[in-house]
């Protein structure tokens, strides 16, 4: 089930991307990157690395103005990146891949800009956590995981068809707590990318007054995830969890939302541990639920959103139990871990209309978010939404 729902993700985005039909109109451009850098040490017990080393291409469109967001985000770049990594250890890090859907946006400067990428997409290792053969990678636990870039570059063009861009990325790779060891592997590098992209001209026709609304959501989510620490235990069920959420929308300036509102939940891996270990004698089913209260915002373009949220447990019994019997609660991060609660995701709006910009009221939304307590992974959630 889990391998199901990390493939059918894979597919699903960089589909629903390619399938926009302002596409077709936009120009095509194509890109050769390499990069160099370093693994941060997060764990005390992990491979040593010699470095990373990466190369790639990127498959992109620019969005040349046929739609009012392509203008409001100054003409941004979307497509995919393919990735290929050696991680400075052969034998126990070894090598990964990637597909990568990403989205670019750049500054005004006419010369010499700025280029701002995220990217949300799946990657492949080849060498995996094994409690025999692999003991030291607490890295990753799973050969496919979620793969998010970050990146921060200058361009200048060299000529009517070669653009060069340097810069820093940061690439996180993690299987979002659905298996066991999951600290997550981190990449730091300096990047150099010679791009094949011809001069444009973009139409430009902004003429949209900025009135804002007020929308309200429902959002069902299932999320998926191990019981237990970063690195322990190794080898357990993976186990469903369902989210119910409702909260404030009020747009402003064209592509933003702002979010206010809450999220119960109830883990089904809390229910049997309670059971298993008889932590409570009463109300077992209400101790496996979570409170959350949070403040979001979601940035709109085209079909998409990609939405943060920020959140604070107002009820999290069990998590603080379990610390307690487990013996960690004395530590910082896990009181942290106990109350902060954090969630970054990707909308799709299939039946939103071109250039209505931020006016997603009446709209059906599918997503796919990953929680985080501090900044551990707690889970992958696929969801449900409808604004109204």
């Amino acid at each position: 089930m889990r391998f199901f729902l990390v493939i059918s993700w894979s597919v699903l985005i960089p589909v629903i991307i390619l399938g926009q039909d302002s596409l077709t109109k936009n120009k095509f451009s194509s890109a050769l990157f390499l990069s160099g850098g370093y693994l941060p040490k997060t764990y005390p017990i992990t491979p040593k690395s010699a470095g990373c080393a990466l190369i790639g291409a990127e498959i992109f469109w620019n969005f040349r103005g046929k739609d009012l967001w392509h203008q409001y985000y100054n003409f941004p770049r979307g497509g995919f990146e393919l990735v290929y990594a050696q991680l400075g250890n052969p034998e126990e890090l070894g090598s990964a891949i990637g597909v990568v859907p990403s989205l670019e946006w750049q500054t005004k400067k006419a010369k010499s800009k700025w280029r701002f990428k995220i990217g949300i997409g799946i990657g492949y290792f080849n060498k995996t956590f094994d409690p025999v053969n692999n003991q030291n990678n607490y890295y990753i636990g799973t050969h496919f995981v979620n793969m998010t870039h970050f990146s921060l570059r200058r361009e200048t063009r060299l000529n009517d068809k070669l653009v060069l861009r340097y810069g820093l990325s940061a690439i996180h790779s993690s299987d979002g707590h659905t298996a066991l060891p999951n600290v997550g592997l981190n990449m730091l590098t300096a990047d150099v990318v010679l791009n094949f992209m011809t001069q444009q001209k973009n139409k430009t026709t902004l003429a949209v007054n900025d009135k804002r609304n007020n929308f309200y959501t429902i959002k069902f989510g299932i999320g998926m995830h191990e019981l237990g620490e970063t690195e322990k235990p190794v080898g357990g069920p993976s186990y469903p969890s369902y989210h119910l959420s409702a909260w404030y929308n009020r747009s402003f300036k064209q592509i933003h939302v702002l979010q206010v509102g809450f999220v119960l939940g109830y883990y089904t891996s809390f229910h049997d541990y309670i059971v298993n270990h008889e932590v409570y004698a009463s109300n077992q089913n209400l101790k496996s639920g979570t409170g959350v209260l949070f403040i979001g915002h979601e940035y709109i373009f085209g079909k998409f959103g990609i939405a943060t949220h920020a959140g604070v447990y107002v009820y999290n019994p069990f998590y603080i139990k379990q610390a307690k019997i487990e013996g960690t609660w004395g530590n910082t991060s896990d009181k942290l871990e106990a109350f902060i609660t954090n969630r970054l995701g990707l909308n799709y709006y299939p039946f939103k209309k071109a250039n209505s910009l931020n006016n997603i009221k009446n709209q059906f939304s599918i997503g796919i978010y990953i929680k985080t307590n501090l900044a551990q992974a707690d889970l992958f959630e696929y969801a449900m939404s409808y604004t109204f």
